[in-house]
C-alpha cells in the first residue's frame, strides 16, 4: 500500500509538470463536452425538483407529493451519475486511450504503432471490460447491500465507496495494460492482486468527480494520465526502457 501511495505521488508530480508546460491541453476538450452535458441535465433536474417542491403548501398533498419526488429523483441522480460513468468509460475510451498511449511515449520514449483496425479492437474491448466491470461492481454491491443493513451507515458507505472505486480504477488502466498485451483474464487477474493501486486512482476519480463542475470535466484526462504513468512505475520490471528512470529523468530535465 506505502508503495502504490509513492507510485501515485510520483505519477501526480509528473501530471502536473507535463499539464504546466501546455502539453496534452486539447484531450480535455471531449471531457469538457460530456462534463456540460450532464452538468444541463443535472441543472433541468434541480430546476424540475424546485419546481415540484413550490407546491409543499398544498394541503394535504403537497408533502407527499414532495417525499416522492424527492425519492425519484435521488434514483434519477443516481443514474445519471451512473450513466456520466459509463460515457466517460465508454464514449470516450478511444480518447483516453489515445491520449494514456501519447503520454507513455512522452514518459518513456517507447513508440506504439497505430492503426484503424486496432482502435477499433480497443474499443471493443473496452466495451467489454466496462460491461464486466459494470457486473462485477453490481454484484459486490448487491452483495454487500444485504449485510450492510447491519453495520452502521458509515461503513456501508465506505465500503461501497471502496467497491466502486475498484472498478472504476481498473476500468482507466486497462488502457495500458491492453496497450502492453494483457489479455481480458491477465488484465483482471493484476487488478485484483494489485487492488491497492486500483483503489487509490479509484478513489482519486470518485472524489474528483463530486468537485462542482471542474471536477468532472477534469477528471478523465487527470486520471487517464495518473493511470497511465502509476503503471509504467508499477510494470518497470518489465519494460523497456527502465519507465522509472524514464519517468525520473524527464522530471529532472523539465
Amino acid at each position: 500500500m506505502v508503495q502504490a501511495f509513492k507510485h501515485h505521488w510520483t505519477g501526480i508530480e509528473q501530471v502536473a509538470q507535463t499539464l504546466f508546460k501546455g502539453k496534452f491541453l486539447l484531450y480535455f476538450i471531449p471531457g469538457l463536452i460530456v462534463g456540460l452535458i450532464y452538468l444541463y441535465f443535472q441543472f433541468q433536474a434541480g430546476r424540475a425538483l424546485a419546481f415540484v417542491h413550490a407546491g409543499d403548501d398544498i394541503p394535504v398533498i403537497g408533502g407527499v407529493i414532495s417525499r416522492v419526488a424527492d425519492g425519484v429523483f435521488n434514483i434519477f441522480g443516481l443514474i445519471t451519475s451512473e450513466f456520466y460513468k459509463f460515457m466517460i468509460l465508454v464514449v470516450l475510451s478511444p480518447v483516453n486511450c489515445i491520449l494514456s498511449e501519447k503520454f507513455d511515449s512522452y514518459l518513456t520514449e517507447r513508440e506504439f504503432k497505430f492503426d484503424l483496425i486496432r482502435l477499433i479492437n480497443d474499443f471493443l474491448r473496452m466495451i467489454l471490460i466496462v460491461i464486466s466491470a459494470l457486473l462485477l461492481e453490481y454484484i459486490f454491491l448487491a452483495v454487500w447491500w444485504v449485510f450492510s443493513w447491519i453495520l452502521p451507515d458509515f461503513i456501508g458507505e465506505s465500503v461501497f465507496f471502496l467497491i466502486a472505486s475498484f472498478f472504476v480504477g481498473f476500468s482507466f488502466y486497462d488502457y495500458s495494460m491492453e496497450r502492453y498485451g494483457l489479455s481480458f483474464f491477465k488484465s483482471w487477474g493484476l487488478g485484483f492482486s494489485k487492488m491497492s493501486y486500483m483503489l487509490i486512482t479509484g478513489a482519486i476519480f470518485t472524489l474528483m468527480i463530486k468537485i462542482p463542475v471542474a471536477g468532472i470535466i477534469v477528471a478523465p484526462v487527470l486520471i487517464s494520465m495518473i493511470s497511465t504513468a502509476v503503471y509504467i512505475l508499477l510494470t518497470n520490471e518489465d519494460l523497456k526502457p527502465d519507465p522509472v528512470s524514464a519517468i525520473e529523468s524527464k522530471g529532472q530535465k523539465d
